[in-house]
């Protein structure tokens, strides 16, 4: 059970995105993909960023939370996902301006507090291991690795379809909320 007590970081607020934010995202993601070590992601992750469409359906679904600096522009973002009815952490990133302040588990701590009131018991998630700021910082929140027989079948498929993309040294990891 997740029992870590995370606060937000003081100057920046944690936040249910509007449309309005959503344009900014693509940015924040793309910077973010900027501080991994040459040869340790594709190429192309470098300057790609998930689509405005399903940004927006998230912001109509409440599953799309942005992090505000004092000025109010969006530092970080963290989209869900419904899949197989499980809740997916399907993107999150803070901009390197202002990473290593806690933004990130702070937007961790608050998609965990919405899929508590949705009553969903558990967070997943796939991620980098090779690399210190991924697997490690979700370990620290409380997510595990799921080893491949208790992986389920819609976890499965998307490693499959990372692998697929160039993405390798994934792991799936789940957090009981």
């Amino acid at each position: 059970m997740w029992q870590i007590d995370m606060k937000v970081p003081q100057g920046y607020t944690i936040t249910q995105a509007t449309a309005d934010h959503v344009p900014l995202l693509a940015a924040i993601e793309v910077a973010a993909a900027g501080i991994f070590p040459p040869g340790s992601i594709p190429e192309y992750i470098r300057s790609d960023s998930t689509p405005i469409e399903p940004l927006l359906e998230a912001v109509e679904d409440g599953l799309l939370w942005v992090a505000l600096a004092g000025d109010g522009k969006p530092v970080g973002y963290a989209l869900v996902q419904m899949v197989a009815d499980a809740a997916l952490l399907a993107q999150m990133d803070v901009h390197p301006d202002h990473m290593r302040k806690g933004i990130g588990s702070a937007l961790v701590m608050q998609v965990v507090e919405h899929l508590r009131l949705l009553k969903k018991p558990e967070l997943y998630l796939t991620t980098f291991v090779h690399v210190p700021w991924n697997a490690p910082l979700y370990a620290k929140l409380g997510f595990a690795a799921i080893n491949s027989a208790d992986t389920p079948s819609f976890l499965k498929d998307i490693l499959e379809e990372e692998r697929l993309c160039g993405l390798t040294d994934r792991i799936a990891m789940r957090l009981v909320v």
